[in-house]
């Protein structure tokens, strides 16, 4: 993966409704820039709008055009709005592999260590995934009670999709 990478170019806050049970906002990427991404395999970017920044994936819409995927509060956090024209800056994320758990998630992997093994087992993508669900909530009570309610569901498998494993 190259760093040496950088794009700058404006870009329409859109919102993706093709799907009946769900919609999210995405920043379109010009197919030049996903193009360059692409063939230098280059997936996990840091995306930059007003000085501040966030960790992104390059994901490719099923009609063939790439974005980067965002949420309200991201959106908020970036200082812009749904249908709001950025700026925007994509570099490759020199750690792509790193996760930012929540302190929440870290207190309650201290307290059942068996959920702790399981979870430094898991993929970064797995990582990320719980993570965002635990820092998504507002309050901290709410990040609290989700960190330990998924520390014990990896503690005895009772996450979705969990298979206990056989001895």
């Amino acid at each position: 993966m190259s760093e040496s990478l950088h794009f700058e170019f404006p870009a329409p806050v859109l919102k993706d409704e093709s799907n009946a049970k769900w919609s999210f906002h995405y920043v379109p990427i010009p197919p030049d820039v996903a193009d360059a991404l692409v063939r230098n395999k280059t997936r996990r970017v840091i995306l930059t709008v007003n000085a501040r920044t966030a960790n992104r994936y390059v994901y490719q819409h099923r009609d063939g055009e790439y974005r980067v995927i965002l949420g309200l509060s991201t959106l908020r956090d970036l200082g812009h709005g749904p249908g709001d024209v950025l700026f925007a800056s994509l570099k490759p994320d020199p750690d792509p592999d790193s996760v930012d758990v929540p302190d929440e998630l870290v207190e309650a992997l201290a307290e059942h260590p068996e959920a702790q093994e399981r979870f430094d087992a898991w993929t970064p993508g797995k990582k990320r995934s719980l993570a965002s669900y635990i820092t998504q909530a507002k309050r901290s009570e709410t990040r609290i009670k989700r960190a330990f309610e998924m520390a014990y569901k990896m503690e005895t498998y009772t996450l979705y999709g969990d298979k206990k494993p056989t001895d």
